[in-house]
C-alpha cells in the first residue's frame, strides 16, 4: 500500500501524477480511520461502502480539479444524502437525509469522496464535543482532553490523519476553536459566502460554515471547492496585533507562544502594529445569551415535548431562565461596540491577529477553567476571542504555531468582508515562520 499523503495538496499530485488512484488513496485513509477509531471517537458514522463505491466511479473519470478522489469529512450538523446524520442528537438517531447540503453537493460535484460524518457537540450548541449521549471526543495530541468543538470531531480526524480536510460550523468560533485546540486549520469565510441551507441552525444571526485542514493551501483548496475562489499570495501585509481586552485572559504559555510568532513575523519583515480593544466585561456573555435564546426558541418545542431525547448539557441551557430586556441590551451593546472596535482597526490593517484560544485543551470533564485569577465557565473561555468574528461576519482563520506542553496554540487572524485572500496570505506567513514541531503523522 503506498504510504499515506500528508495533505491535499500532496495527495492531488500524487492523484495528478498516476502514482494514486482515488480508490487507493480512500483504502488508505480508511485504514487511517479504522487505526485511530473508536480510541478518538472523531467520527459518528464511517461510510465506507459508499466511500469506496464514490472513489470507484472517480477512478474511472477524467479529473475534475484539485479534488478529485480526495477524501473528507462532513461535520454531523450538516445533511448528507444517505448517510445517517444525527445532529449529534438522539432526538435525531438514525435520521438519513434525502439531500445533500448545498455546500456538500458542491464538494462532491468538485470530486471529493466523503468517508463519513464528524463527530459534534450535541446540537452544534457546546464548544468541548463531549456528549454525555454520544461520549466525548477526544484531542489527538493528549487523549482525556477535549479536542474543542463543536467541530471537534473535525479537527481531530484532520490533525491525526484520519481525512484530508473536514466541512465543519462556525458559530462562536467552532471551526476554529477545534482547530486551535487540535492542531490543525480552521477557516470561516465570510458571512453568507457558503449556504447554509441543509444545515441544522443552532443561532441564524451567527451561523457560517467553514473548512478544517492540515495546511492553509489545503484550505484555500476546500474553499475553491466550495464557490469561493483564492488568489495567489499578493502584496504585503499590514498586521495589527490586537491587545487590551483581547490578551487580558491567556494562558502564560499561550502568550508567550504569541509572543515568538510575532518576533519571527516581524523579523521577516512583516509590518505589526498594535491595536487596544477596549474593555467590555459583557462581551463573554453577549454571544452566547444570543445562541441560547435562538437555539433555545428552535429547540423550544421538542424540549417541551420530550425532554429525554436531549442530553444533559442541553437540558441544563434550555432550563436556565431568560435573560431580562436590559439585561439582553446591555450585552448586545457590549458586543456591538467590540465589533465596531474591530472594523475600525481594519481601517488601518489588512488583518487582525490574536490568539484564537486563550488556553490549550482543557481536559474532558471540566466545566471551568482558572485564568488569569479568575474561574470562568469553559465556553466563555473558549469563544472568547472567536465569537465577535462571527458578529461582524468576518473571514477568520486559526492557524498552529507552536506546542505548549505537548497541545496546540492557535494563532487567529481576521480581515475585512471578502478579504479571504488577505486572511490566507498572513496565514501562509504564520505557517511558514511558525511551523508546528511534533506534528501528528
Amino acid at each position: 500500500m503506498p504510504t499515506r499523503p500528508d495533505s491535499i495538496v500532496a495527495a492531488a499530485a500524487a492523484i495528478a501524477d498516476g502514482e494514486l488512484t482515488p480508490a487507493e488513496l480512500t483504502e488508505i485513509l480508511l485504514e487511517r480511520v479504522a487505526a485511530t477509531e473508536p480510541a478518538l471517537h472523531a467520527y459518528a458514522t464511517v461510510a465506507a461502502g459508499q466511500a469506496r463505491e464514490q472513489a470507484a466511479r472517480l477512478t474511472g473519470e477524467p479529473r475534475r480539479g484539485p479534488l478529485h478522489g480526495i477524501p473528507i469529512g462532513i461535520k454531523d450538523l450538516i445533511d448528507t444524502a444517505g448517510i445517517v446524520t444525527s445532529y449529534g442528537s438522539p432526538r435525531f438517531a438514525g435520521h438519513v437525509p434525502q439531500r445533500d447540503a448545498t455546500a456538500v453537493s458542491r464538494l462532491r460535484d468538485a470530486g471529493v469522496v466523503i468517508l463519513g460524518k464528524h463527530t459534534t457537540h450535541e446540537l452544534a450548541w457546546g464548544g468541548r464535543t463531549d456528549s454525555a449521549v454520544l461520549g466525548p471526543t477526544h484531542n489527538p495530541y493528549r487523549h482525556g482532553h477535549i479536542p474543542g468543538g463543536s467541530s471537534g470531531g473535525s479537527a481531530a480526524s484532520v490533525a491525526a490523519g484520519s481525512s484530508l480536510g473536514a466541512l465543519g460550523s462556525d458559530t462562536a468560533g467552532s471551526v476554529r476553536i477545534p482547530a486551535a485546540l487540535s492542531g490543525c486549520v480552521g477557516v470561516k469565510p465570510t458571512r453568507g459566502r457558503i449556504p447554509l441551507d441543509g444545515v441544522l441552525p443552532l443561532a441564524p444571526s451567527l451561523d457560517h460554515l467553514g473548512v478544517l485542514a492540515r495546511t492553509v493551501d489545503d484550505a484555500a483548496l476546500l474553499l475553491g471547492g466550495l464557490g469561493i475562489p483564492v488568489a495567489p499570495p499578493g502584496r504585503p501585509l499590514r498586521v495589527g496585533w490586537l491587545g487590551g481586552w483581547y490578551d487580558a485572559v491567556l494562558y502564560p504559555e499561550v502568550r508567550a507562544a504569541l509572543a515568538t510568532a510575532r518576533s519571527r513575523l516581524e523579523d521577516a519583515g512583516v509590518r505589526v502594529g498594535d491595536v487596544a480593544i477596549p474593555d467590555e466585561p459583557l462581551m463573554p456573555q453577549a454571544p452566547l445569551a444570543r445562541i441560547a435564546a435562538e437555539a433555545g426558541a428552535f429547540h423550544r418545542a421538542a424540549f417541551e415535548q420530550e425532554p429525554a431525547m436531549f442530553g444533559t448539557d442541553i437540558a441544563e441551557l434550555m432550563r436556565l431562565p431568560a435573560p431580562d430586556a436590559e439585561q439582553v441590551e446591555r450585552a448586545e451593546a457590549a458586543l456591538r461596540r467590540t465589533v465596531t472596535a474591530l472594523l475600525g482597526a481594519l481601517r488601518s490593517y489588512d488583518v487582525l491577529a490574536s490568539a484564537t484560544v486563550p488556553v490549550t485543551a482543557p481536559p474532558i470533564g471540566a466545566h471551568t477553567l482558572s485564568v488569569a485569577g479568575t474561574d470562568w465557565p469553559v465556553e466563555f473561555v473558549l469563544t472568547r476571542l472567536t465569537a465577535p468574528f462571527n458578529a461582524a461576519g468576518l473571514p477568520a482563520i486559526s492557524v498552529p504555531i507552536a506546542l505548549a506542553g505537548g497541545l496546540p496554540v492557535g494563532l487567529q487572524l481576521a480581515g475585512p468582508a471578502h478579504g479571504e485572500d488577505l486572511v490566507l496570505d498572513a496565514a501562509r506567513l504564520v505557517e511558514r515562520h511558525c511551523p508546528l514541531d511534533g506534528g501528528i503523522r
